[in-house]
């Protein structure tokens, strides 16, 4: 079966990329491409970090909010950089992630510990042998 497509992979956990650009952050003022660099090399994206536009759309949402603020910085090499840095706002908003990101932790565990105990036998394939049937069509 493929799942490909089915949000059960994770692949797609956007709300995920806001906390991380606020916690990478928190460590000092970044772009957005040394942030996609470093989501890159976070575990927490089983497809690897979101693409930069993403990264960007975020940043310009977060910064509307008052959570960051940025401003050009020129190098000696190469042109200039647009550099966001967590304002006292969004470092209190990443706490407040940081407690949201332990609730879900928690009632995941649970969850998964409530699977574990069912220890569900492999679902057959639709229509094949040993099929229940739910009373509610003879097709079904």
């Amino acid at each position: 079966m493929d799942f490909n497509d089915c949000p059960c992979t994770g692949r797609n956990l956007t709300k995920l990329v806001k906390p991380m650009v606020m916690a990478l952050l928190a460590q000092g003022q970044l772009h957005g491409y040394a942030l996609q660099q470093e989501m890159e090399e976070k575990a927490s994206f089983i497809q690897g970090a979101p693409d930069l536009s993403g990264i960007y759309r975020s940043l310009k949402e977060m910064e509307g909010q008052g959570y960051v603020e940025s401003s050009w910085v020129t190098c000696a090499s190469g042109p200039a950089k647009r550099c966001f840095t967590l304002t006292n706002e969004g470092r209190a908003c990443l706490a407040q992630w940081r407690e949201t990101l332990a609730v879900y932790r928690d009632q995941i565990n649970e969850l998964l510990r409530f699977i574990d105990e069912l220890n569900p036998p492999e679902a057959p394939a639709p229509g094949g042998p040993g099929r229940a049937k739910c009373g509610c069509a003879e097709n079904c």
